[in-house]
């Protein structure tokens, strides 16, 4: 069975990046927020991506159009215009 690595993963690895792209743009005093939640980001990343590599398996997909077992109690009603009454 392929394993893939799930959306989430990917949405924190590239706002990962946004925040280790912003580095220069931050005033100095400020540039620890950015590693801060580079950091974060980089963390849950690799915890979601271990997650999704090292989990349980999808379940079984169920059969496209399974198999409807005839257990209506009356008929369907008859089609617009095909009513009981007789033509005029």
């Amino acid at each position: 069975m392929r394993r893939t690595i799930g959306r989430r993963p990917l949405f924190f690895f590239v706002a990962t990046l946004a925040c280790a792209a912003l580095v220069p743009a931050t005033p100095s005093d400020l540039r620890w927020v950015d590693w801060f939640t580079a950091a974060l980001g980089a963390f849950w990343t690799i915890m979601l991506a271990l997650e999704d590599l090292l989990g349980p398996g999808a379940p079984p997909r169920p059969e496209r159009h399974p198999r409807v077992e005839d257990t209506m109690p009356f008929a369907p009603p008859p089609r617009p215009g095909a009513g009981g009454r007789p033509a005029e």
